[in-house]
């Protein structure tokens, strides 16, 4: 979900995959059985699990490695690294079970909540155990209505198709209710756990307190999440959609993002937000985009006219009034393509935006793709309304406060079909970060925090939170997983321990 952050499903949505190294001064100190070849691990996950171990060639592994986009991977990157076996539990007790095994084994193994991340590695393992979550989708809602309890690999249209239909919703995915409630992870009321003992918890503001923050922002170093239990609050339907402008007067539009930044950040209408999106090709822009919602059934609320009312043509205007679903998903990208993200935090300065803009132009100029190709640079306007509710529901790790004021977050995203493109898409999209990030720091106008749903492998967001949310991170992983099987066994995920460069 767009916590730690679930995945198209939940992990990797919330407040959140993936090389990591162990730097040079951790010693972990890990006391395990000699590493037991790739085949016997599977095979003692088959003999406990049966027909729930599935292996490559059979039709549920292809199943669950590809499954055009209901139960494989959203990237061709993820589906391309072929573990020696997977493991598709149905309960949190299965999940306990196979991690005291794989840990006793000293079998490297992967999670997959919703297949979302895009490397190769974050949710899969090459010739290791990857745990599918697939099966653990439920969604529940309580009797008083007040919290919906999340299997582990959901995605969340399943949320949205259940909540919609009872005119009620939570602050993830799609979050544009971020302005009222927070991000995602400030929603969670707690976490259900499998720690690397085995051992189950529910890790609440009242109950595992340390270990419920950590989760907010910590990614997978501390288990595996089985369920998540959302706060909820009545929503009926609401107004959204798309507009399409040409590519013209850019620095024009960034200024009206700019401005409503402010006001929301100076408490301006909660329940308006908005997405602008600069789209470009090969061959340079294609498209200015404006992702204005209103969580009211409103039609052209005051709030977004800077959006709606650009006395421009409009190339497309599918703006409605409509559920949570149905809005998601006019804005959806298809499966299996190649894709890449990377993010940056800057300050609410328009003229800042339009230079990165150009600076993405001269990353890409010249380049001629041998298949198709698109990038786009997403920007989120994040005020000081946002970031100031972490605070009100037991704290975050993401080191977001208001004092930093209010900024947008630059999520980058590329798409293509051919896998002989990828070395200079890669590389392409390296020199941009470095040539932009450098700008902004001359500038005085560049922020830390990485946000870990659209990092690049070459980031390190989990650092981004700063020195103080890091050493708090490690205390907590070192104190509910002592022996580090999900620092050194599972290597997909951004890691605690990292070496930079």
């Amino acid at each position: 979900m767009k916590l730690p952050h679930l995945a198209l499903g939940l992990a990797a949505s919330l407040c959140v995959a993936v090389k990591s190294l162990a730097s040079s001064d951790f010693n972990p100190g890990v006391t395990l059985r000699s590493i037991y070849s790739r085949s016997s691990c599977c095979s003692e996950l088959k003999w406990t699990f049966g027909h729930k171990v599935s292996f490559p060639g059979s039709v549920e592994f292809e199943n669950e490695q590809n499954g055009n986009g209901t139960l494989g991977y959203w990237a061709a990157q993820a589906y391309s690294v072929i573990p020696s076996c997977r493991l598709t539990p149905t309960s949190g007790e299965d999940v306990s079970v196979a991690v005291v095994k794989l840990a006793h084994l000293s079998c490297k193994f992967a999670i997959r909540g919703g297949g979302h991340m895009w490397w190769a590695g974050a949710s899969n393992i090459q010739d290791g155990v990857t745990i599918d979550l697939g099966l653990l989708k439920q969604v529940k809602v309580s009797k008083d209505l007040k919290i919906t309890s999340v299997g582990g690999g959901a995605r969340w249209e399943d949320v949205y198709l259940k909540l919609d239909a009872m005119n009620l919703a939570v602050a993830g995915g799609n979050n544009y209710f971020a302005p009222r409630f927070g991000f995602a992870c400030d929603g969670v009321e707690s976490f259900e756990i499998v720690l690397a003992s085995g051992k189950i918890v529910n890790a609440s503001a009242s109950k595992y307190p340390d270990l419920y923050k950590a989760l907010k922002g910590g990614n997978n170093n501390f288990g595996v999440v089985t369920r998540f239990d959302f706060k909820t609050f009545e929503q009926g339907k609401l107004w959204g959609g798309l507009i399409v402008y040409n590519y013209t007067n850019p620095i024009e539009k960034l200024q009206r993002l700019q401005n409503f930044n402010t006001l929301s950040g100076a408490g301006g209408d909660p329940f308006a937000t908005v997405t602008n999106v600069y789209s470009f090709t090969a061959t340079g822009p294609s498209a200015i985009i404006y992702l204005p919602t209103y969580t009211k059934a409103q039609a052209y609320p005051e709030a977004l006219k800077p959006f709606t009312d650009i006395p421009e043509p409009q190339m497309l205007n599918s703006m409605g009034i409509r559920n949570l679903t149905n809005l998601t998903r006019l804005s959806a990208v298809p499966y299996g393509q190649r894709a890449i993200f990377g993010v940056a935090t800057y300050a609410n300065n328009a003229t800042l935006i339009a230079n990165i803009l150009d600076i993405g132009q001269d990353a890409f100029n010249g380049f001629q793709p041998k298949g198709n190709f698109s990038y786009s640079q997403n920007l989120q306007p994040i005020s000081r309304a946002i970031t100031s509710k972490a605070a009100l529901n037991g704290g975050n790790v993401l080191g977001q406060t208001p004092a930093q004021g209010d900024v947008f977050y630059n999520n980058y995203a590329a798409f293509w079909t051919s896998p002989d493109d990828d070395a200079a898409i890669y590389a392409r999209t390296q020199r941009f970060f470095t040539r932009s990030t450098q700008y902004a720091e001359e500038q005085g106008q560049y922020h830390a925090f990485e946000y870990s749903n659209y990092a690049l492998p070459s980031q390190n967001p989990i650092a981004s939170y700063g020195r103080q949310n890091l050493a708090f991170l490690r205390a907590v992983a070192k104190k509910y997983d002592p022996d580090q099987v999900f620092q050194t066994l599972v290597p997909g995920g951004w890691k605690l321990y990292r070496k930079e460069g």
